[in-house]
């Protein structure tokens, strides 16, 4: 497999210089899951007019209508004109698979051309969703650790995904390693996520055929993302000189009725008024490329991460076998 440039190890500690004198790198991904151009639009501008450009996931295929994560997709004439506007506006549109629902190779293969297609390229940003059979190194697969994979495997019984499986009608991990440069892999509930995940962009070797990964902040819906985006944390995250990739889920309560949360607006705007250097997913993650390499993640390392998400996500994991290597 041919990479763009060698993978390196050097600098990964160094203290991050952003672009133009910017005391810290904030961006958010955005996961489309019941995302509509109602729910979503209140948001979308709301950051464009602070300065803040960020990443927003999207759906190719229609999602069936009882679907739970159902949402608006590439397929609805109006959410498609909407969304090439926000990406003629600076936003980038990432990928969050074909649809919410699972879909076979062929249909992934359809869906990515559809997107090509729409924007000219492939999508640089890609994060699994939820409980798509064709994820990739997902459920079990996501950790190296055999306590965690059998703990995972007690706490989300049932999960079974075949993306990375060769051999079944969901294989497609080959594309992704074709065409796709960056997937999201472990959240945490920390804004500084470069303090948990020194070494993003990363390649795994225990997972070759992806390009490189990230991590992100765990903000899943409003009242999370309230919580962790305070006065203080950023003044912490400013100060650390650090970045915050956060993930969250727009239509999850953001602009009910149409209109944003109050709570929300005032954020942005304190936000938008900091030194703080905004731009998407892939823009910054490439400049840390250009920076210094992507990393060869070494098995200790990956072992910091799984365990530091174990610790915040994994009930079945009984609490005194965490200790030092939680931490």
């Amino acid at each position: 497999m041919k990479y763009p440039k060698p993978f390196a190890q050097k600098a990964k500690h160094m203290k991050l210089i952003w672009p133009d004198g910017r005391s810290f790198a904030f961006t958010i991904c955005d996961d489309t899951d019941n995302g509509t151009v109602d729910n979503l639009k209140p948001v979308y501008d709301a950051l464009v007019s602070n300065g803040l450009l960020t990443t927003k996931t999207v759906w190719s295929l229609p999602c069936p209508p009882s679907d739970k994560f159902y949402g608006e997709t590439l397929s609805d004439d109006p959410y498609l004109r909407w969304v090439v506007d926000l990406s003629r506006r600076g936003v980038e549109i990432g990928w969050h698979g074909a649809r919410s629902g699972g879909s076979t190779r062929s249909e992934i293969i359809k869906a990515l051309d559809l997107f090509r297609e729409t924007f000219g390229a492939w999508p640089s940003t890609y994060a699994n969703h939820a409980s798509n059979i064709e994820n990739i190194f997902w459920g079990k697969e996501r950790f190296d650790n055999p306590l965690l994979r059998a703990a995972y495997g007690r706490s989300r019984r049932g999960a079974d995904f075949q993306g990375s499986t060769p051999g079944t009608p969901y294989y497609w991990l080959d594309i992704c390693s074709e065409r796709l440069r960056y997937v999201r892999d472990f959240t945490f509930r920390e804004i500084v996520t470069s303090a948990v995940d020194p070494w993003m962009p990363y390649h795994d070797s225990r997972r070759r055929q992806v390009r490189a990964w990230f991590s992100s902040s765990d903000a899943a819906d409003v009242e999370k993302f309230v919580q962790l985006v305070t006065p203080q944390n950023l003044d912490r995250l400013e100060k650390s000189g650090g970045l915050c990739i956060l993930y969250t889920h727009f239509a999850s309560g953001f602009a009910p009725n149409g209109r944003l949360d109050q709570r929300v607006e005032r954020i942005l705007r304190e936000l938008g008024s900091r030194n703080g250097w905004f731009a998407p997913v892939t823009s910054i993650l490439t400049y840390l490329e250009d920076l210094r390499g992507v990393h060869e993640l070494k098995p200790s390392e990956r072992a910091r991460l799984e365990w530091r998400w174990a610790k915040e996500h994994l009930s079945a994991v009984p609490r005194r076998l965490f200790g030092a290597r939680a931490r």
